[in-house]
């Protein structure tokens, strides 16, 4: 193809035209400005060969970083519980675990990449009831969540948080009270988190 592209510029230089004003009846110069035609044609191929190679390693650097940091977990509480104390809320039920990062024995996520990542969870408690808690990141508090249903002739009631937060491969996000009697259980109450973008 690159042959006949040009026989055809060949053609139109010597009988038909002129190039910067001289008619190009000299062989040699004919010859010299094919070569570098040719040249410039070599060049922009290899130059498109070489953007499709950038392009396809691209491809696969996005494919494979989406597989490797889509990070999201569910969970919720079995049982009931009605703790005297503060405690450490244990959200044994899984309901997703991608990336595994959430452990339903400790109620505790690990963050597995740095990036920028939300928090939601769910409390439940009953009448004449209190279940206020707070969202840890390494033991230090980043939001709380008031659940407090002391009211008279009161019925479950329902609170929830949510909490964006930024962390780093290692970090430990969990839920504790600062102050409860009961918290619903039966899949009523739950935590989940999700990484929104990596860092």
């Amino acid at each position: 193809m690159a042959c006949n592209f040009l026989a055809v510029i060949f053609f139109n230089y010597v009988f038909l035209g002129h190039l910067h004003g001289l008619l190009l009846t000299d062989p040699a110069h004919v010859e010299q400005r094919l070569n570098q035609m040719e040249n410039q044609i070599q060049g922009l191929s290899q130059e498109v060969n070489t953007l499709k190679q950038e392009n396809a390693a691209l491809k696969a650097q996005v494919s494979s970083a989406g597989n490797s940091t889509l990070v999201y977990f569910s969970a919720y509480l079995k049982n009931s519980v009605s703790p005297s104390s503060i405690i450490d809320v244990v959200y044994d039920g899984v309901r997703s675990n991608y990336h595994n990062s959430y452990n339903p024995a400790t109620g505790r996520f690990t963050a597995p990449v740095k990036g920028f990542y939300v928090f939601a969870w769910e409390t439940v408690t009953g009448p004449n009831k209190i279940f206020d808690t707070e969202l840890l990141v390494n033991g230090e508090r980043v939001m709380l969540n008031n659940c407090n249903n002391l009211a008279p002739g009161g019925a479950y009631v329902s609170c929830s948080g949510t909490a964006p937060t930024l962390l780093k491969p290692g970090d430990i996000v969990h839920v504790r009270t600062t102050s409860g009697n009961y918290l619903h259980g039966g899949g009523w109450s739950s935590f989940s988190g999700w990484l929104v973008h990596t860092l």
